[in-house]
């Protein structure tokens, strides 16, 4: 692998081509078995033709999101050969005017089999997250602070490690609650939820996305069924690309979150018998959650203990992991790295959290964490993503909650 060349090409912008139009609507409605979901299935708003982002902007998000779902034994694995086989399993196209498109790469051409079904399932997840963040702005709902796993950290119905049983309880729903301040408000959230899905045939997006605007209908907030987003990527030989639907209908409302309530449900459990929960506890809940995946992504295991619902500390065994201070565009973080190379080059990955939210996370007070986070969201604010730090052959990225995700490329003499 080139790995200088890896690193630019998922420091550049591209165009994720896409579809999201009434064309699209109409074929999903017509797939076998389709059920008409609480809320109209429509375009998604601002995902019509494609987006534009960075590919490291979805990598990182694919090692946010999916950190929890690993036991201790097998993160360390996860975090190398997950990374590893990403960053080459992409190339970009320059064939297109303007702006080059994802192609998969010669490497990622020959993955087959069971790992190829696992990275088009975790491609569904990166760019399906990242569709999520770019469809919260369009809709002038802001960015959302995280993507908080349902089946992780807040629902009691199923059960990871070994040793211990592993079941699913009935009902289906999304894979994620997107939590996202409301624009405006020092105390208010929005809530939506999200289903991604991923595929190398084109033809299997859209029964897919059938069965995704079912999940979309499996949570509810007090007696409001979110706003939801449906999303199938696409990783064949031919293109990298999307299809989304949204259910947005209704006047969206918006949840006070304070800090004494975030604070209280650390019992809490979205039970399938009991889908729709008071919307202050599934608020509260789902605020602390996206605290404890941000503790975990930067190995703060104080902070994960101090935030983790009860139903994520039961299954997310962690050991203490040395952590560092480093350096970033956006000021100090705290986190963890690995590091890896062959021949005479050595790529190192850190996985932080801004220094300011983390030390906030380690305490108690939630008034002081989202005092840290307002202040490091407008620092990201007034920064300038792309091509932060060539000179030192690091790329960047980071999220409003205060992650920071970087690559650093060393080559020996």
């Amino acid at each position: 692998m080139d790995f200088r060349q890896a690193i630019v090409d998922f420091d550049t912008e591209v165009h994720l081509d896409g579809q999201s139009d009434d064309a699209l609507v109409r074929r999903i409605r017509k797939q076998k078995g389709f059920r008409t979901p609480r809320k109209s299935v429509s375009p998604a708003t601002g995902l019509g033709t494609g987006i534009r982002l960075r590919p490291v902007e979805a990598l990182h998000q694919l090692s946010f999101v999916t950190r929890p779902r690993y036991q201790d034994d097998l993160l360390d694995a996860y975090l190398y050969w997950g990374l590893l086989r990403y960053l080459g399993f992409f190339t970009l196209d320059h064939s297109e005017p303007h702006m080059p498109r994802l192609r998969l790469s010669e490497a990622g051409r020959r993955v087959t089999g069971n790992l190829r079904r696992v990275a088009s399932e975790e491609m569904g997840i990166a760019f399906g997250v990242a569709l999520a963040r770019r469809w919260f702005m369009h809709t002038g709902a802001g960015a959302p602070s995280v993507a908080v796993d349902v089946d992780v950290a807040l629902d009691d119905g199923r059960i990871f490690g070994a040793g211990a049983p592993v079941r699913r309880v009935a009902g289906r729903r999304p894979d994620y609650v997107l939590v996202a301040p409301a624009p405006g408000s020092r105390n208010r959230y929005r809530f939506r939820v999200l289903e991604c899905k991923g595929t190398k045939s084109p033809g299997y997006a859209e029964p897919q996305l059938a069965s995704a605007v079912e999940q979309l209908d499996g949570v509810a907030i007090g007696k409001w069924v979110p706003h939801g987003l449906a999303t199938s990527i696409i990783t064949s030989e031919a293109e990298t690309c999307y299809r989304a639907v949204d259910t947005i209908e209704g006047t969206e409302p918006s949840y006070e979150v304070t800090p004494e309530m975030i604070e209280q449900p650390r019992d809490f459990r979205l039970e399938a018998e009991r889908p729709e929960v008071l919307a202050a506890e599934i608020a509260g809940a789902s605020v602390r959650a996206s605290w404890a995946m941000l503790a975990d992504f930067g190995s703060n295991l104080e902070a994960l203990r101090n935030w983790a619902p009860e139903t994520m500390l039961g299954r997310t065994n962690r050991r203490p992991r040395v952590r560092t201070t480093f350096d970033t565009p956006l000021g100090t973080a705290n986190g963890t790295s690995i590091t890896f190379g062959f021949d005479r080059e050595r790529l190192t990955v850190r996985y932080g959290v801004d220094a300011s939210v983390d030390d906030r996370l380690a305490g108690e007070s939630a008034k002081a964490v989202l005092e840290a986070q307002r202040t490091f969201a407008g620092r990201l604010g007034e920064s300038e993503v792309q091509g932060w730090a060539p000179e030192s052959q690091t790329v960047y990225s980071a999220t409003a909650d205060g992650s920071i995700f970087s690559l650093t490329l060393e080559r020996g003499r």
